[in-house]
């Protein structure tokens, strides 16, 4: 088996391939490694992530597996490593086709002889469902959650491949990057809105940074260190969701109240920043929000055996001066 080689990376305009891209090519010179290089899967090859990524020097894409499963298979060819991302805040990305997105995917990486496959879910089987089992091809499921339809593509990944050739990388829901999208109301209500019904609970976060550091550290190395096994990422600290709020609005050197609301207006208020229903969904859903249900807490120190380095507290997040201006301005967050 070819222990190094080509890596590509799906769905890299979203956020976390992005980010796993630009750590990919930037891995090698921290490690002092030789570079590999990097394909990355794009809606928009013109789009301005795509011209940056090729300014660093991956090669761009533009494939639509769900239309040009050939294309996509003749690409993975060049390829020794695929990361799976799927991100259902990508445009092209819905509740329904994401099982099938994935599954088509994985038999394009099959039929082009990929070694080994990161995939990346903010769904561990640590949580408290039982995996759903793979469905018929004939069946379709446009209804399901989106933490089942992880779960679908995550067995069906595994029945595919062997398990030396496959690594799970599970990182929680609740990302710092996404708390973006509360700066619009923040700004007009001087308020930050939290479900009055979760103020208390307990949540696991992560930094988008530290997600990506550990998806190019197993992809640089040999399949044979990380072929079989499943991470759980966390960051440094288990924080409330009142926690939470508390930790922006210090970052911030804000004087803002804590906005107790319901569920229903907490999905109003994403659904008009982000200006999806869907994608609101999605967020309300791996935040555990979208019903109440006791999930396994935990700080997990997989990233820093992954890295040597723990990962970003949400107040330093905050407190980085290209956060705070973000908040600062007038534009929506940017979550595609």
């Amino acid at each position: 088996m070819i222990e190094k080689g080509p890596i590509f990376v799906s769905g890299a305009d979203g956020d976390k391939g992005y980010a796993i891209v630009k750590k990919l090519l930037d891995t090698p010179n921290l490690l002092h490694l030789s570079p590999q290089p990097v394909y990355a899967g794009v809606i928009d090859i013109q789009s301005g992530p795509s011209r940056e990524m090729s300014s660093l020097g991956a090669t761009i894409l533009d494939l639509n597996v769900l239309e040009d499963y050939d294309e996509v298979v003749d690409a993975l060819k060049n390829a020794v490593k695929l990361i799976l991302v799927i991100d259902p805040l990508n445009k092209r990305m819905t509740k329904g086709n994401l099982f099938q997105y994935g599954k088509l995917l994985i038999d394009a990486a099959k039929a082009a002889n990929i070694q080994h496959i990161i995939f990346l879910t903010p769904f561990s089987k640590l949580d408290p469902l039982t995996p759903p089992s793979t469905p018929l091809a004939t069946e379709r499921q446009p209804s399901a959650s989106y933490r089942s339809q992880f779960m679908l593509v995550q067995t069906y990944l595994q029945s595919v491949f062997s398990t030396e050739m496959i690594t799970i990388l599970c990182y929680p829901g609740i990302l710092h990057q996404h708390l973006l999208v509360f700066k619009d109301y923040i700004q007009q209500y001087n308020a930050f809105p939290l479900p009055n019904k979760y103020l208390e609970n307990s949540v696991e976060s992560s930094n988008l940074d530290d997600i990506a550091r550990a998806g190019a550290y197993i992809a640089h190395s040999p399949t044979s260190r990380h072929g079989g096994k499943e991470y759980k990422l966390t960051g440094p600290q288990l924080l409330t969701l009142e926690e939470v709020c508390c930790n922006v609005l210090h970052g911030l050197g804000r004087n803002i109240q804590v906005d107790p609301t319901d569920v229903c207006r907490l999905k109003d208020i994403l659904t008009e920043s982000i200006g999806d229903q869907n994608h609101a969904d999605y967020l309300l859903e791996i935040w555990g929000l979208q019903k109440q249900q006791r999930c396994r807490i935990e700080i997990t120190r997989d990233l820093e055996a992954l890295t040597g380095q723990s990962g970003k507290t949400l107040l330093e997040y905050i407190q980085d001066a290209n956060v705070s201006s973000h908040f600062q301005s007038s534009q929506r967050a940017l979550l595609f």
